[in-house]
């Protein structure tokens, strides 16, 4: 007779394209199913990743729109059907283990786990705002959460640091399970047509949010086409800053080097179509946006920030600046643009890193071994 299945549900907000919610799908279709049994519970909404969830997986989201309406009485409506979705399937299906991502899942998915006696309860974390934006009220939340999670996953050491140092989390109940990719065939892709150049071109793959640092690449660009003209650079994704950036884009004489793609759930395959890849954050804790590049032998231009320096070495992989340096970014920048050999070569040399060190494979066995130590540790 077969031992039960580990019921495990993984709570996220949503299913919309992004760092978090990639490595969710990916860990939850490479599990174990002789050994583990698991579902997905959105608390907003679902999003397009819902379709690359493996046919097997359950994936209960609320019933409806998500309310149009803004400010306070949006966020109560949006926070009272993501209580009643947590309650109600964590009810319904009795999970042995739930493991939530970012902090607006893990902390409601903590303390909702905890009343409910889950026997265990593990928190993604990706990166470093939880503890120290938001109000004071959510803050205490957070802090009750942490003391109802049994561990804490950080995908970088660097954000294990912060986590220990800056919210008290005790590192014995922390583990560093770095982001995991599939290494890809290396095909030729075909750009679409608004992406599509002879010229040398540079892709940023990011949502259109403040930390993300799309004003200093757009500065640096400015700067870079002086020396390059034919340079353009290829934004991917969306978000709030969106019309601020076109403007600044105008403003700075960039209309014919900057093409806003919007967001593409293919932007790690039609990576292979460009020259390098650029990321300007002021933060991150382990970028999937560079994984992907070096994943397909594209060197990288990013800041040294969080975890970059655990996955990327300066001038072996690609090339690293520090935050806000706009001059720097712009040298890099015709630095890639100067050396095509010594370009192609960081690339290969990444994808080569990626394979020995960050496969899917990898990341799924560290996780599953987590799950099963904590319940080891919980039953004793």
């Amino acid at each position: 007779m077969k031992p039960e299945r580990i019921r495990i549900s993984y709570v996220i907000g949503s299913l919309a394209i992004g760092g978090a919610e990639t490595q969710l799908v990916r860990l939850v279709n490479g599990l174990d199913r002789e050994r583990f049994d698991p579902s997905i519970i959105c608390l907003v909404e679902g999003g397009d990743l819902e379709g690359t969830v493996a046919r097997d997986v359950p994936v209960a989201k609320p019933s409806g729109d998500t309310p149009a309406t803004k400010g306070a009485r949006r966020s109560i409506t949006v926070g009272r059907r993501a209580l009643s979705i947590l309650v109600g399937e964590l009810l319904r299906r009795r999970p042995d283990v739930v493991h939530a991502y970012l902090p607006a899942g893990y902390v409601p998915a903590g303390l909702v786990g905890w009343c409910l006696q889950v026997p265990v309860i593990v928190a993604g974390r990706r990166g470093f705002s939880a503890g120290r934006f938001g109000t004071v009220w959510w803050r205490t939340l957070a802090r009750l959460a942490n003391q109802a999670i049994d561990v804490q996953i950080c995908n970088s050491a660097a954000l294990r640091e912060v986590t220990v140092a800056d919210e008290r989390v005790e590192r014995e109940r922390t583990r560093v399970i770095y982001n995991g990719i599939d290494v890809p065939q290396l095909n030729r892709v075909d750009l679409p047509f608004e992406m599509a150049s002879s010229d040398p071109q540079a892709v940023m793959v990011a949502n259109f949010i403040p930390y993300k640092g799309h004003v200093h690449v757009l500065q640096a660009a400015a700067k870079a086409v002086q020396g390059h003209p034919r340079f353009r650079i290829v934004l991917i994704g969306d978000g709030p800053q969106r019309p601020t950036l076109e403007r600044l884009t105008a403003d700075l004489g960039l209309r014919e080097h900057v093409v806003f793609a919007g967001p593409r759930r293919d932007a790690a395959e039609l990576m292979k179509g460009f020259d390098f890849s650029i990321l300007g954050s002021s933060e991150e804790s382990f970028p999937n946006a560079v994984m992907e590049s070096m994943a397909v032998a594209v060197p990288v231009i990013s800041t040294r920030v969080g975890g970059v320096t655990e996955l990327v070495d300066d001038r072996v992989h690609g090339l690293l600046i520090p935050f806000g340096d706009v001059q720097a970014m712009a040298e890099a920048i015709a630095w890639m643009l100067d050396h095509p050999d010594e370009r192609r070569r960081m690339g290969d040399a990444g994808r080569r890193r990626i394979a020995a060190d960050f496969s899917t494979e990898r990341m799924v066995a560290q996780t599953e071994a987590v799950y099963e130590e904590a319940l080891t540790r919980r039953s004793r």
